[in-house]
Parts: C-alpha cells; sequence; structure tokens
C-alpha cells in the first residue's frame, strides 16, 4: 500500500509494461532479475521465444536460475523439478503422478526494439500495444548506445530526479549543468498516465558537455523536454542549437530511461540515447559519448544512493517543494492515480471470483 505519511510513492504498480532485460541478455544460459522484489528467471527456448518464470521452485523456493535447460524446459537444480515454459511441473524425481498445484508463475513477455518487456501483473491484462513508445530505438534515421546499472536507490528518488532537472546546476556542474537550469522555469501537462514538462533556455551558454560535442563555442539555445509514461518510461527530448539557429541546425537527442524497480530500495536504470543517423559520429566520438553518460550518471548514482541512505529508517519522509518540483508533484500524483486504479480493479476482481 501507498504510505500517506510520506511524500515519496513506497508502493509498485504491478499492472504495466517494465524493460526486463536488453534482448541479448537473454540466452540459453538462465538469467536471473528481480523485478519488483520478486525473483524471475529469464532464458530462450530453442526457437529463440523468451520465457520468465518465477525463481522460486514450488519444492523448496530453490532458484531454478541455479538449474539448467532440457529441450525447453527448466530443471531445479536442488531435487530435479521440471517446468515447461508455461510454468507447469512437468515430472517430479522418485513419483509417477505430479500434483496439480506444482507450478510456477509465468510472466509474458514481449521482445521489441532492444528491449524485453516483462508484464508482472495479471497476465489477462498484458496487452502489448499498451508498452511505452520506443520507436527511437528501432527507426533506422536514429543512431543509439546503451547500457545498463543497478542503482541502490528507490524508484521514486530517481525519477524526482529526472522530472526536475534543475539539479543539473549544482550536481553536474562539471557536465551538462549551468546556472540557466534551475533559474529557469518549466511547463507542465498531463495526458492520461503520461506526465510531461517542458524547459527552454535561450541565448545560454553552453555547458562542457555540449560544447565538446556539437563544437559550438558561442551560446546556445538549450530545449529540455521531457515526456514520463508513468510508471516504465522517462524520455528527454534534447535540442541544442546556436541563438536563433533553425531545426536544421540544431542538434536533436532522445535520453531514454527504462526504469524497473528492483526491490523497494533499488532500481534497474536501462538507458538509451539516440541520435539522427545524419549527424553520425565516429567511433571514438560514440565512445566518448558513452564515457560521458556513464560520468553523469555516476554523478547521479552518487547522489542518489547517498539521499537513499540519508533518509529515516521508518519511511514516512516529508519533504518541502518548490516551484521547480511541479513535474515532480505530477507524476507522484498520476502514480498513486493508477496504482490506486489498479487495486481497486484487483479487489474487484478477487470479489468476482468469490462470487462465482
Amino acid at each position: 500500500m501507498l504510505n500517506p505519511r510520506s511524500n515519496l510513492p513506497e508502493a509498485f504498480i504491478f499492472e504495466a509494461w517494465y524493460v526486463a532485460a536488453w534482448g541479448e541478455e537473454i540466452t540459453r544460459a538462465p538469467l536471473r532479475r528481480i523485478i519488483l522484489e520478486e525473483p524471475v528467471v529469464m532464458y530462450r527456448q530453442a526457437d529463440g521465444a523468451p520465457v520468465a518464470l518465477s525463481d522460486r521452485c514450488v519444492h523448496r523456493a530453490y532458484p531454478l536460475s541455479r538449474g539448467k535447460l532440457e529441450g525447453d524446459n527448466i530443471v531445479c537444480g536442488y531435487h530435479g523439478f521440471k517446468f515447461n515454459p508455461e510454468g507447469a511441473c512437468t515430472w517430479v524425481p522418485g513419483q509417477a503422478n505430479v500434483p496439480k498445484s506444482a507450478r510456477v508463475k509465468a510472466y509474458p513477455l514481449v521482445e521489441s526494439g532492444p528491449y524485453v518487456w516483462i508484464w508482472m501483473g495479471d497476465p489477462a491484462n498484458a496487452d502489448p500495444s499498451k508498452i511505452p513508445d520506443h520507436h527511437w530505438t528501432t527507426d533506422p534515421a536514429w543512431r543509439c548506445i546503451k547500457d545498463m546499472a543497478t542503482i541502490k536507490a528507490r524508484y521514486a528518488l530517481l525519477i524526482d530526479n529526472l522530472m526536475d532537472l534543475s539539479h543539473e546546476t549544482f550536481i553536474h556542474a562539471g557536465t551538462i549543468g549551468s546556472d540557466d537550469v534551475a533559474d529557469t522555469p518549466i511547463r507542465t501537462e498531463v495526458d492520461g498516465h503520461v506526465v510531461r514538462c517542458f524547459r527552454h533556455m535561450e541565448n545560454v551558454p553552453a555547458p562542457p558537455f555540449y560544447r565538446q560535442s556539437t563544437g559550438i563555442a558561442t551560446n546556445i539555445d538549450r530545449w529540455q523536454d521531457i515526456e514520463y509514461d508513468v510508471p516504465a518510461q522517462y524520455t528527454l527530448h534534447v535540442r541544442v542549437a546556436p541563438v536563433g539557429a533553425p531545426d536544421e541546425q540544431a542538434f536533436f537527442s532522445k535520453v531514454i530511461y527504462s526504469l524497473t524497480p528492483e526491490t523497494r530500495t533499488s532500481t534497474h536504470d536501462f538507458w538509451v540515447i539516440a541520435r539522427p543517423a545524419k549527424n553520425a559520429r565516429p567511433a571514438w566520438a560514440e565512445r566518448s559519448g558513452i564515457l560521458s553518460q556513464s560520468t553523469v550518471l555516476g554523478e547521479d548514482l552518487d547522489a542518489l544512493e547517498a539521499l537513499e541512505e540519508n533518509l529515516p529508517a521508518e519511511g514516512g519522509w516529508q519533504e518541502l517543494s518548490i516551484n521547480n518540483d511541479r513535474g515532480g508533484l505530477q507524476w507522484r500524483r498520476v502514480f498513486r492515480d493508477r496504482y490506486n486504479a489498479g487495486r481497486a480493479a484487483h479487489e474487484e476482481a478477487v470479489l468476482e471470483k468469490l462470487v462465482r
């Protein structure tokens, strides 16, 4: 449940698509990952189709990820129980019959773009058309670099960090930050469970990262347009250009964070940076881009883990909000609305089964 004493959402939305892994991470070797505090094992069937099952054998809760594959089935490494891709146990050593209750939960997976998406809620509600937009990752007009980190800080802290980019002025002063980010007001709007924030800075100094990556030595016009599809995907649309220059002379990029809670105090962060292919850069520049993003992420990671350590252990932290927190307050409201709607639907489904 949501903690009414806390400003920070401390629960999970299960009825949503999250990124579980990069496509190349899932192979014929079982992969274990904690998602929304649930252990999940993933592997590929012989035809390449990905599978996700609860990573707890029904017998003694041993991790199935420590077992082995036999064809498309996974065999527990502790007592040999065998499970098919649908989660049903098909063989129990030492007996002919398999208990009907011997099955583990199977999670819907969809492979799209570089991602494998997982649905942790009711499988009947897993509509692939609801996967957040990520077309830049497959559009040949865009080139992408990507990586992943697991941050020892709760999901809500990471979202707050991304929705309030005024922290760039201070945390990222030597890379992407400038005084103008904190000083420029933002505009926000909400469309269903998508929260958008807009910050347009005109005729401002170029931070070190943008001077290096664009070659613009003079002042710039800089846009930061945020689109956060609550709860799982955040996209920052960046435009950098010489002052007053048209789009033809501007540099565009998309910074996409696919955010998957691991536990209540840790988060999987799958990030992609997409740039127009027509502005393709040499390999050394791409490596520099990865290094720069890793540097920025490292600065955020240090701050977020310090925040996590500093929150009261008993929860219930009540914080002070300011003008730059408009985006943060909007996403929290949308999160609570979506969480409460999902909880109400779940309770209604349970009641309907009882009536039957």
